[in-house]
């Protein structure tokens, strides 16, 4: 069965780099399928490995992340560039907020009518 992106996972994918960031401030180096997982838990679905390894890949490429081998893993780190572009984000993740919160207060209201 093909995989078939849902609006769910276009919105991840969209916040990808800055979950990612996120999850090696809060909990440390990872390689890449602990990164998978961690995501996953937080997302509550499966999430395919092109979508994590190509987004760590441009990270890397982008400076966001580096990386190192241990134990035959590659093992990816924030870089003090990917501590401040997930500082840069999070006016970003306000204003998301914001925009959810009333996107889904006028569906709950107009729901009622």
């Amino acid at each position: 069965m093909p995989y078939k992106e849902t609006p769910k996972m276009m919105i991840i994918r969209g916040l990808m780099q800055v979950i990612v960031v996120y999850i090696l401030c809060r909990y440390g180096d990872m390689y890449g399928y602990q990164i998978k997982l961690k995501i996953e838990e937080m997302h509550k679905k499966k999430i395919p490995h092109g979508v994590i390894y190509t987004t760590l890949k441009r990270m890397v490429r982008n400076g966001l992340l580096s990386t190192y081998v241990k134990d035959e893993k590659t093992f990816y780190r924030v870089t003090p560039d990917g501590r401040d572009f997930l500082r840069n984000h999070l006016h970003i993740l306000d204003n998301i907020q914001t925009i959810v919160d009333e996107i889904l207060t006028f569906c709950r209201t107009d729901s009622q009518k």
